[in-house]
């Protein structure tokens, strides 16, 4: 005699509350290194919830994916951004 597993569907699976799905992280970035004046990296590190060397990881990985993410250290404190033009 063979024992088999019984299961019930319910129907009761999980649905989004949205239909459009969340931004990832990585979109978020963009966001903000495209705003006018850019972001300060603790502006990127308070808005994002990450650490200062998961923003300049990530800061890394956009430019190695051909992103121009720019540095302009002529302020008190270095902005990054990217140009909106691009």
């Amino acid at each position: 005699m063979s024992k088999s597993k019984q299961t019930s569907d319910t129907g009761t699976g999980v649905t989004s509350l949205s239909s459009q799905p969340r931004p990832t992280k990585a979109a978020r970035l963009k966001t903000l290194l495209r705003r006018p004046k850019g972001a300060t990296q603790k502006q990127l590190e308070k808005s994002l919830g990450w650490q200062p060397h998961t923003v300049r990881a990530a800061i890394s990985r956009l430019r190695k994916g051909g992103t121009e993410v720019l540095l302009d250290r002529s302020a008190n404190r270095p902005v990054y951004r990217i140009d909106a033009q691009a």
